[in-house]
């Protein structure tokens, strides 16, 4: 099967269902009231779903986190790359007026090798 094999199907189904299982634990709550034998127990098992809501809210709109991260990755990478042609660039530009500079200088009439014969 499809769900088997395609892992972002997988993830945007069970981000689906831990999201409708905090919303149903939600209306439960609304409803019913927890004794308080397991009142405590209760709490922590709950802020441990909430917590990782977020997560799968992040996953259920299609943003994974390692994606973001090869993004971030790339992008460094990039910048580095774009850092190392300026220089080039900057190299390039002293050397092209340097050897105008040369050129210039030997072959202008008023040049240290310029000889006037009369």
């Amino acid at each position: 099967m499809k769900i088997f094999t395609d892992k972002e199907l997988r993830g945007y189904i069970g981000s689906a269902t831990v999201f409708l299982l905090v919303m149903g634990l939600l209306l439960f709550l609304a409803f019913i009231e927890i004794p308080e034998t397991n009142n405590d127990i209760f709490k922590v098992i709950v802020g441990m779903v909430v917590g990782s809501l977020s997560l799968v809210i992040t996953t259920f709109v299609g943003k994974d986190p390692s994606e973001v991260q090869n993004l971030k990755s790339k992008l460094e990478n990039t910048e580095k790359q774009l850092e190392n042609i300026i220089e080039e660039k900057k190299k390039l530009e002293e050397m092209l007026r340097d050897y105008q500079a040369q050129v210039i200088e030997k072959l202008a009439i008023a040049g240290d090798n310029f000889n006037y014969k009369k």
